[in-house]
């Protein structure tokens, strides 16, 4: 059983992470690389991709695609993990015959989210709740469950996976797309501030390596189909990025100003991204797509 202890860490990361996102969600939507899209995750320019719109909506294409023939017409259950405000949970239902629903822990994104499935005409077969997916009833049980950028927030990956290994049906799958750790220079001083900054900045909970989450997933009864890495299709370095790391520069050579800076959630997201962008070009971290199949 957990401590009172660390039921009272997991209860804080978990507000820490509802906060930033009620604070965040509207400037992401405004000024964030996908808003064309109204998504908040990061474009890909995947072969074919020609504009913003279609690299919002490569991480969609790629989930769709690998869900295509494993969701049943009509009676399909699809979850989306921290769903944002609701744009994958639309693409879901216009891709497929299904249930769609999507869960956020932040309470302005299910607000958006509902409303966006009300415009959509889609509220008599999707929902979107607010609440901690790593919490989630036992039943019902799905056929499919996504996770866009989602999972590193969980304070404990091992747990999260075992409880949604509980809730997928035999077969089912689970698509992740999200940041990974590489070995690559471990134990090297400037890394471990790079991912420091990163956790530190977007309220990360669990960084691990593809290896070590596939071997959580196989103790849970899920086998690892498909590991895909898209670190070269997103686009680092661009100018704002480089502006934002002017900026921090600067900040960082005043005593504790960061560090205070880190509490406040607009400047955790550029703190949080700016590593980020560092730690993907150095490869100290991969954006990589999973699938497992429930066995």
């Amino acid at each position: 059983m957990r401590s009172q202890s660390t039921e009272s860490a997991t209860t804080e990361h978990v507000n820490r992470v509802a906060d930033y996102y009620d604070a965040n969600t509207r400037r992401f939507l405004r000024f964030g690389e996908s808003s064309s899209n109204d998504a908040i995750h990061r474009g890909l320019w995947t072969p074919g991709v020609t504009n913003p719109t279609e690299a919002a909506d490569a991480v969609n294409r790629l989930v769709v695609e690998r869900l295509s023939g494993q969701v049943p017409a009509g009676e399909g259950r699809v979850l989306d993990l921290g769903c944002g405000v609701g744009a994958t949970v639309v693409r879901l239902a216009r891709a497929m015959d299904a249930q769609v629903t999507g869960v956020t822990i932040s309470r302005v994104q299910a607000e958006i989210a509902e409303k966006r499935l009300a415009a959509e005409g889609l509220a008599d077969r999707c929902q979107v709740v607010q609440g901690d997916f790593a919490r989630l009833p036992a039943e019902p049980r799905y056929h499919a469950m996504v996770a866009i950028e989602s999972v590193v927030h969980a304070p404990s990956l091992a747990e999260l996976i075992s409880s949604l290994a509980a809730r997928l049906l035999p077969g089912g799958r689970l698509v992740l797309c999200d940041d990974w750790m590489t070995g690559k220079d471990r134990g090297l001083p400037a890394r471990e501030r790079c991912l420091g900054r990163f956790r530190a900045g977007w309220r990360i909970g669990s960084l691990h390596t593809v290896a070590e989450f596939a071997a959580m997933g196989e103790s849970a009864g899920l086998r690892l189909l498909e590991d895909l890495d898209l670190t070269a299709y997103l686009r680092l370095g661009r100018p704002r990025d480089r502006a934002i790391d002017l900026v921090l520069a600067a900040a960082g050579t005043l005593p504790g100003l960061r560090g205070r800076l880190v509490e406040m959630p607009f400047w955790a997201n550029l703190i949080g991204g700016s590593a980020l962008q560092a730690g993907l070009s150095r490869r100290w971290l991969e954006y990589r797509l999973l699938v497992l199949e429930r066995v």
